[in-house]
């Protein structure tokens, strides 16, 4: 099985103020206020841990057919 190094989810402040989600250098999410972007930052890792859990349980069923 191979395993992919992913990148920490950050919360940097822009100058405007706004609040942006980042993985590395890129934008995946923001909100107006830190909470929000703290919210968001939630609610990608909860999906992210989703997707994996999905793709392990796709990649058991197609190993164990009959």
């Amino acid at each position: 099985m191979q395993q992919v190094q992913v990148q920490q989810l950050t919360i940097k402040q822009t100058q405007t103020g706004y609040w942006s989600v980042q993985r590395g250098t890129v934008h995946l999410a923001g909100a107006m206020t830190r909470k929000g972007a703290e919210a968001e930052r939630d609610l990608l890792r909860s999906l992210s841990s989703r997707r994996v859990r999905r793709a392990a349980r796709r990649r058991h069923t197609l190993t164990a057919r009959p």
